[in-house]
């Protein structure tokens, strides 16, 4: 049986406050926001929410941050220099940006299965194949 978000929190972190803190640590606050408010608005967020931040959170630490994960973005796109859009990707939630690197990165994968050239045939075997056409 499947256990449930509060059996998660409670097995991982102890308490729904050790989460909140864990939150914390790896997901910034809106513009503005002080950690006091920050901290009372995310008591009121569910278990699974906070067990999805706490794996966000993570997984950006893991890309190296906000900024990497816009550089890489904007490579991937082939815009390396266009700073106006790196800058509207940085205004982005954290949660759509690794979606948008997620599904860039498999279209390149994909894409690049794709483009490999089909394995020519030697060029010795054309030239003996020639030479005994026309030697026939």
């Amino acid at each position: 049986m499947r256990k449930s978000p509060q059996q998660i929190v409670n097995e991982r972190y102890g308490d729904k406050a050790k989460l909140i803190d864990a939150v914390i640590g790896l997901i910034e606050a809106r513009g503005g926001e002080e950690a006091d408010a920050h901290k009372r608005r995310l008591r009121n967020v569910s278990n699974a929410k906070l067990l999805h931040l706490v794996a966000l959170g993570e997984r950006v630490k893991e890309l190296g941050g906000r900024d990497a994960i816009v550089k890489k973005i904007v490579e991937l796109k082939g815009q390396p220099k266009d700073h106006e859009y790196a800058d509207k990707l940085r205004r982005l939630s954290l949660g759509r940006i690794v979606d948008m690197l997620g599904s860039l990165q498999r279209a390149a994968k994909r894409d690049g299965a794709k483009a490999a050239p089909p394995a020519k045939k030697p060029a010795a075997k054309k030239a003996a194949a020639k030479a005994q056409a026309k030697g026939a």
